[in-house]
């Protein structure tokens, strides 16, 4: 299967995150040279190294929790969401056939069986309204909306909420329509409990978590690093290949066969201090000249701000 091309946006943020990676790693060894020399005792130190291990795992799951689900979690959360809106949609159809026979009847208190049937349809509308919302919101915890629009990811997040609307005001219009021929007490009962269902199942409903715009941003720009899929690099080399048919690296031969070419994510190229894209297929000739531009940016800057 031939290897889908990177664009030259994933390109440039694998660039800008190889730069932090290598300014990290050189900072770190920087610090440990510098470092003095401890005449403690050895078990301290290891206890304390213990300790900071533990504390960086548990940050480290807790920041992986949300992508753990996976596409499949997601989509069947989304699948299941959209069950269960059906479920309300038909819910409201069912409170509609109720009053129309419990009008055609004359059956026109809560006794009877009709405006029982009613007021079931509405409670099990907003009931599948509220669990078909978090199942929603969990699968956008997991893998939000990215879109450019700020409209489109407000709509997505917020789609409980316009599902609760769907499923309340049409049946919600027609019983204040009909509700002349109800006696006082029925009609008060029924638009109470109308608004309470509707209000509770539209606040359960509200996505209060819904990413901001420098988060979405930034789920973006990890987005395109990670839309580079595989990267490869050699035992001795110090750039890392986008495209296995790079001339550099067409004809080495794979690790797992015994040759010098490895393979892997970005993240395992920096861990194996290849931070260098490559000029031909990962863009970095244009992160050189984008390097270049922003130093001479920064020289014109600070050579036309005054003295003193």
């Amino acid at each position: 299967m031939e290897k889908k091309s990177v664009s030259d946006a994933a390109k440039a943020e694998a660039a800008k995150r190889a730069a932090a990676a290598k300014k990290a790693a050189q900072s770190k060894g920087s610090v440990s040279k510098s470092a003095p020399v401890k005449t403690a005792p050895k078990k301290a130190p290891v206890k304390a190294v213990k300790a900071d291990e533990a504390e960086d795992a548990v940050e480290q799951a807790i920041d992986e929790a949300p992508a753990s689900g996976g596409k499949g979690s997601v989509k069947g959360l989304r699948i299941g969401a959209i069950i269960l809106w059906v479920l309300a949609l038909a819910a409201e159809v069912g409170a509609f056939f109720a009053f129309s026979y419990a009008m055609r009847n004359q059956a026109l208190t809560l006794a009877d069986l009709e405006m029982q049937l009613l007021v079931g349809a509405l409670v099990l509308d907003a009931i599948f309204c509220i669990i078909a919302a978090q199942l929603w919101k969990k699968a956008n915890r997991i893998r939000p909306n990215l879109s450019d629009s700020k409209l489109v990811r407000t709509l997505w997040h917020q789609l409980g909420v316009i599902m609760v609307l769907v499923c309340f005001l049409p049946i919600g219009i027609f019983l204040l329509a009909k509700s002349d021929k109800l006696n006082k007490k029925t009609k008060t009962i029924l638009i109470a409990l109308l608004a309470a269902l509707f209000l509770g199942a539209g606040a359960a409903s509200v996505d209060y978590h819904q990413p901001t715009e420098a988060q979405v941003q930034q789920m973006q720009e990890e987005a395109q690093a990670e839309a580079v899929g595989e990267v490869y690099w050699t035992k001795f080399g110090k750039s890392y290949h986008f495209d296995r048919n790079c001339p550099y690296i067409k004809d080495k031969t794979p690790a797992s066969e015994g040759g010098t070419l490895y393979a892997g994510s970005l993240d395992d190229a920096f861990a194996a201090n290849r931070w260098d894209p490559c000029d031909t297929c990962a863009g970095g000739a244009q992160a050189k000249l984008d390097e270049a531009a922003g130093d001479t940016t920064t020289t014109d800057t600070t050579a036309e701000q005054p003295a003193g």
